[in-house]
């Protein structure tokens, strides 16, 4: 996730044709796949209430990364919850109500957290693919859907990851191993809370 600041907000006119077409595609994309989403999904379930709360209030609780730049969010739990127990679908939802409620609480520039929401949707829907073709509409939990969730978990953060570190690369000019978005803790952190959340 990237956060955002005063200063960050100063530097929005600083930003390449690229980095800002990046954004907006991201942005873009996030918001068609949510509306289609919302569309074809359950608002009966009272568990998908409760994960819409649970990640709102996790997502505004932030643990510092490895830099000012940076943070974690125990909603990653909450993200995996939703996935495994109530679908894609409904996992996409909470997330995007989960940083609509972070970003009320914490007043991002409106282009950092609309991108951070499409650097969750997008993960999100292709986990959901993925795990989707796997289980092919089965609900029993032999090896192979095992092995399709831990699959779809690292598709979920690698997307995530690489979507953040692509981000910073257009707009601050610094490569993925100056940014540290696959450095191993920072990929371990993020894979162990989202993995708790489907365990």
């Amino acid at each position: 996730t990237i956060t955002g600041t005063s200063k960050r907000e100063q530097h929005k006119k600083n930003l390449s044709s690229s980095a800002k077409g990046y954004i907006l595609g991201n942005l873009l994309i996030g918001l068609g796949l949510t509306a289609w989403t919302a569309l074809d999904l359950d608002w009966t379930n009272p568990w998908l209430y409760v994960a819409l709360v649970l990640g709102a209030v996790t997502q505004t609780l932030k643990v510092e990364g490895p830099n000012e730049k940076t943070n974690y969010s125990i909603a990653w739990f909450v993200y995996g919850f939703a996935f495994l127990a109530l679908g894609p679908s409904a996992a996409l939802i909470v997330v995007v109500v989960a940083h609509l409620a972070e970003w009320s609480w914490h007043k991002y520039p409106w282009f950092i957290q609309g991108f951070n929401i499409g650097a969750h949707v997008i993960p999100v829907f292709l986990a959901g693919l993925l795990f989707g073709a796997v289980s092919r509409g089965t609900q029993s939990f032999d090896l192979v859907r095992a092995l399709g969730l831990a699959t779809a978990n690292l598709v979920f953060v690698f997307t995530n990851h690489f979507l953040v570190g692509l981000v910073v690369k257009l707009a601050r000019g610094q490569s993925f191993a100056e940014s540290g978005v696959f450095e191993l803790l920072t990929l371990s952190l993020d894979l162990s809370i989202l993995s708790l959340g489907t365990a």
